[in-house]
């Protein structure tokens, strides 16, 4: 068994002005890390380590993966960079099309950008490669990724009771990943230090 920590990175410019930032990247604001090194506190407290930390290759990420872990030798991986918007990038979020089922799906495709589906599929190719890579590790590993990336992913593992969730700056999300399965544990948020989706009970 292997297990994984996926997190959202911290605060942005643009998460504060409300615009989209897919491809695109703008850096963390003083909040944003302040939401890292509060990730951190936690992962601290809950006397967690990890074997390797990853981050995406966007600024954003990388930075947040820098503080929750203190380390500098995490590596970047395209595989879990943030979903493609095309030409909605940088723009007022607002204009994106009003939400009716669990993902916009192909819409952003028309303009430029990425599928659902296909988000999916790349952050679950890159993902089982690391569980495969760290199946015998004592300890678990780190990445840092998206909140669209990050919830193609969960769509894409067709969980029978979808939970539904919330992804807030550095939300944690704990996986266990056995025979070729993921199975999500916890979804945390550690800035608000809340629970907020809990599988049986158990956090590790």
């Amino acid at each position: 068994m292997a297990e994984l920590y996926l997190m959202r990175h911290g605060q942005t410019r643009f998460n504060l002005q409300g615009r989209i930032q897919g491809a695109c990247d703008s850096p963390l604001t003083e909040e944003g890390q302040a939401q890292a090194r509060q990730a951190r506190k936690y992962f601290q407290e809950q006397d967690i380590s990890f074997s390797q930390v990853y981050a995406s290759t966007q600024e954003r990420a990388c930075d947040t993966a820098e503080l929750v872990s203190g380390r500098t030798d995490y590596q970047r991986l395209k595989g879990i960079k943030e979903w493609d918007f095309g030409w909605f990038e940088g723009e007022r979020e607002i204009l994106q099309p009003k939400l009716t089922g669990p993902s916009y799906g192909d819409f952003f495709v028309q303009f430029g950008g990425e599928d659902s589906q296909a988000v999916g599929q790349r952050m679950t190719e890159t993902l089982t490669q690391l569980m495969i890579k760290h199946k015998d590790d004592a300890d678990p590993i780190l990445a840092v990724s998206h909140g669209g990336a990050m919830w193609a992913f969960l769509l894409s593992l067709d969980l029978p009771d979808l939970p539904k969730l919330g992804l807030p700056n550095c939300s944690i999300f704990h996986y266990r990943y056995e025979q070729g399965q993921f199975d999500l544990q916890a979804v945390i948020d550690p800035v608000a230090n809340h629970i907020i989706y809990q599988k049986e009970g158990d956090l590790r």
